[in-house]
């Protein structure tokens, strides 16, 4: 095991430690990855002192490989009923689960055969993510250069007529070669009116002369994500257009000027609802300002109103503000940034000037 993975694991312990519990059942997958550094499908029981990697036969070797420290135990079918072996030769009288990823036929056969006390917890591992170590920035910084060379990439390959899709294979397929992985999620492209849906998949539209075309992409790295978007448009320009770019452009730049380290998340997102709200498009941002970044494309924290929680160094979110109006379309600025002691650092790099294409 890798000394980063030891130090992340040696701190759970130490929360096990302070909540009084003997082992935890680790099932989600991002967790998995954090605390072994093993990127197959697998269980994980940590206990005080052994941690214990469940996983069938086709993955033992690069459990050897990925996760030399830890004992890799072999299930076939089911894994509940060698764990609850192990569980009897360990002595457990309790054992913590995800509460929030174990499935409910896991627990009821875990119930089943397991004569200690299960006990559901969670945000334990989730807390230990929300600070992203050095090694951790280096690979979603490099996931965020990726992404935003992809996107310079694209603009040189977007043509009147083009279908959304064709665009998001473009990106894709740059990206991978670059040396990201799988995309860190499904890649949005959307023209015109469908402009207006903040989560609108490329599909089998053209896009049109006039037009604004929305990119939301990003590129994963080691199995870290970045995430950028970029609102851009077809040929030609029209004054409501700009205005509303313009508008949208702003409102991240009064974000951003707010984000360093004591700052509570919903701070954050206030100075650009207010914005907008001033401008009188407040009821067109119909989301929250942003979202963690890391191992999962969406994790804590979220940068909402109501969410006090306050902003450490270390931490990456988005700041995506976005204006989206029927039967128009819409625009959306967002960018993958590091908080620190007294501001942030963008690790999506690309320009936010208007571009028509």
């Amino acid at each position: 095991m890798r000394d980063i993975h030891g130090g992340r694991l040696k701190r759970l312990r130490s929360l096990l430690e302070e909540q009084e519990l003997e082992a935890l059942l680790v099932a989600k997958p991002e967790n998995t990855r954090y605390l072994s550094g093993f990127t197959g499908e697998a269980l994980l029981l940590v206990t005080g002192e052994v941690g214990y990697l469940f996983s069938d036969g086709r993955y033992e070797e690069q459990a050897r490989l990925e996760a030399p420290g830890w004992e890799f135990v072999r299930f076939k079918r089911s894994f509940t009923e060698v764990l609850r072996d192990l569980c009897r030769e360990l002595g457990l009288r309790e054992l913590g689960f995800e509460k929030d990823y174990l499935t409910y036929q896991q627990w009821e056969q875990l119930k089943d055969g397991f004569s200690g006390v299960l006990r559901p917890v969670a945000g334990l591992i989730e807390g230990l993510r929300l600070i992203k170590d050095d090694y951790e920035v280096g690979l979603i910084r490099e996931a965020g250069m990726i992404t935003a060379a992809a996107f310079r990439y694209v603009l040189g390959e977007m043509y009147e007529g083009q279908e959304e899709q064709e665009i998001a294979g473009i990106l894709e397929l740059y990206m991978r070669q670059q040396g990201g992985g799988p995309p860190a999620f499904e890649i949005i492209v959307a023209s015109g009116e469908r402009g207006a849906l903040p989560h609108g998949t490329a599909s089998g539209k053209k896009v049109r002369r006039g037009e604004f075309i929305t990119l939301d992409f990003g590129a994963r790295f080691q199995g870290y994500a970045a995430d950028l978007t970029r609102t851009v448009a077809m040929r030609s320009l029209s004054t409501k257009q700009r205005e509303v770019y313009e508008l949208v452009r702003e409102a991240q730049e009064r974000a951003l000027k707010v984000i360093r380290a004591g700052v509570t998340a919903a701070a954050v997102d206030a100075a650009a609802r207010s914005f907008l709200e001033e401008a009188g498009y407040g009821g067109y941002f119909n989301h929250s300002l942003g979202h963690g970044v890391g191992l999962a494309v969406h994790e804590e924290p979220r940068l909402a109103p109501g969410q006090d929680q306050e902003l450490k160094p270390g931490m990456v979110v988005t700041v995506e503000p976005g204006i989206y109006i029927s039967g128009w379309g819409g625009v959306r600025i967002e960018d993958t940034v590091l908080v620190k002691q007294n501001g942030c650092e963008i690790l999506t790099p690309v320009t936010k000037d208007l571009i028509v294409i």
